[in-house]
């Protein structure tokens, strides 16, 4: 998962209540506040008898590390669900039978976890707790048992929010004017691209947009290091592509060239990174084709 959700303890805890509301519907989803009184150990639960309770380990490379602290998670909330808080739990339940105590956390790596959850369920089962069913089973879950709804999220609610520097009409402009053997491929191209009478206005426009684009992959770079490798991937994997179709096909036209890169590079960024906005994402496209025309070396 690419969101900063994976670093903050209560973001995390706010994205996945996030899923299990978009997954059981707000009309089925009860959320319990910490603010005041805590929450009893249950971060939300369902009228339905699914409790959920979340969990962000500080690291997940070193796999015991991660398995102890999972286990002892459980363990400790566990204890509260049937033991500590069983007077403001009955109250909060009322008619409602808990069938499945879940606990979304971030990685599931460990088969061992299964078999733990399995062994403490079996023994919550025995505790004559009032509002725990005859088949109550804990679970561990992440965002991969939930994909339409984490989809919907990242397309939504949870979309990258990227803060980089527009580039106005005169500041385009002003670098056009300073950048004038830089930009000498774009002026030879842009010539046979659109007619005369359109070029200024045309350079302006690229020019524009290359420098947006720059901006943008200058915040990825320091905010979103995972997610600017990934475009700059799928850039670099087109542009080869591209450049390879014009030196193999001589009777290729260009706009029809670029326009299939582009098609081709804007489905391999979403598959990838599904919470990039649309507008960001058209960006990008019109900041590659203002890069490619400025600097890619072929004659079109």
């Amino acid at each position: 998962m690419i969101l900063n959700q994976t670093q903050d303890p209560k973001a995390w805890e706010r994205y996945f209540k996030d899923i299990v509301r978009k997954h059981y519907q707000p009309a089925n989803y009860r959320d319990v506040p910490d603010e005041h009184c805590g929450d009893f150990g249950v971060e939300c639960y369902t009228l339905c008898g699914h409790v959920f309770q979340c969990y962000l380990p500080e690291q997940d490379t070193d796999l015991k590390k991660l398995l102890e602290a999972q286990k002892d998670k459980i363990r400790t909330d566990i204890r509260k669900f049937t033991s500590t808080n069983v007077t403001p739990l009955t109250k909060l339940f009322g008619d409602i039978k808990i069938s499945r105590w879940i606990l979304g956390t971030s990685v599931n790596k460990s088969a061992e976890l299964t078999q733990y959850c399995a062994q403490k369920s079996l023994k919550a089962r025995n505790l004559n707790v009032p509002y725990i069913s005859d088949d109550f089973q804990i679970l561990v879950h992440t965002e991969d048992d939930y994909p339409q709804e984490v989809l919907s999220l990242q397309q939504s609610a949870y979309q990258l929010n990227l803060n980089f520097e527009d580039v106005s009409d005169t500041k385009a402009s002003d670098w056009i004017d300073e950048n004038l053997t830089f930009l000498k491929k774009l002026n030879f191209k842009i010539s046979k691209i659109v007619p005369s009478e359109k070029e200024d206005s045309s350079r302006s426009f690229l020019v524009q947009k290359y420098l947006q684009y720059q901006n943008l992959l200058d915040a990825l770079r320091t905010d979103w290091g995972d997610i600017y490798e990934i475009v700059i991937k799928a850039v670099k994997n087109r542009q080869e592509y591209l450049e390879g179709r014009f030196l193999t096909c001589s009777s290729l036209l260009p706009a029809e060239a670029i326009q299939l890169e582009l098609e081709k590079l804007e489905n391999d960024i979403k598959l990838e990174v599904k919470t990039i906005r649309p507008k960001d994402l058209e960006l990008i496209k019109w900041g590659v084709v203002s890069d490619w025309l400025i600097r890619c070396p072929l004659d079109f």
